[in-house]
């Protein structure tokens, strides 16, 4: 498992100069990183040598030049994982996402809350999530966080208004707002 090629037989379909080409080429950290261990192996440097000069653990170093064994120069980059599926599916998220527009039936500001929209997602597709997940798929959908500007149930007068922006104006001249 230890026993990698080094020198002209690492990567013999690859040479050293396009090697440094893609290093210098790359502007992401990790894939840099591992295309410098894979230049210093192909210069014969043991993995010691290439441990000291990346400063990274020796399964580490393996690890990556055994990936570039394998995959070749797409060694440097990560393999895609599709992630776990989600539990709507693309039809349901449009339909979320309209009856969220019209907004709810029994609610004068207009807006949702994400108790509203989890229980909804519940009752009509049968999934369960978490309010932070509501929330993410939420984000997702493109909504925001909008929450109806508090009023007092009494509202002020014209004149109580302009007498309190006349004190909030001298007040903010004192401390510099």
């Amino acid at each position: 498992m230890w026993n990698l090629p080094k020198g002209d037989g690492f990567l013999p379909s690859i040479s050293l100069a396009q090697l440094q080409g893609c290093y210098q080429a790359e502007k992401a950290a990790k894939p840099k990183i591992r295309l410098l261990c894979a230049i210093h192996r192909k210069n014969n440097q043991s993995l010691d040598s290439i441990c000291q000069v990346s400063n990274l653990k020796k399964t580490t170093v393996h690890d990556i030049l055994h990936r570039f064994v394998e995959r070749g120069l797409k060694g440097k980059d990560d393999e895609i994982r599709s992630g776990r599926p989600s539990k709507l599916s693309e039809s349901q998220r449009k339909k979320l996402i309209r009856r969220l527009e019209r907004g709810p039936a029994y609610n004068k500001s207009g807006l949702w809350t994400t108790k509203e929209v989890k229980e909804y997602v519940h009752k009509e597709f049968g999934v369960a999530y978490t309010n932070q997940h509501v929330w993410e798929v939420l984000k997702t959908a493109g909504f925001s966080i909008q929450r109806p500007r508090p009023r007092h149930y009494l509202a002020a007068s014209k004149t109580q208004q302009a007498h309190f922006k006349k004190r909030l104006t001298g007040w903010q001249r004192i401390t510099g707002r």
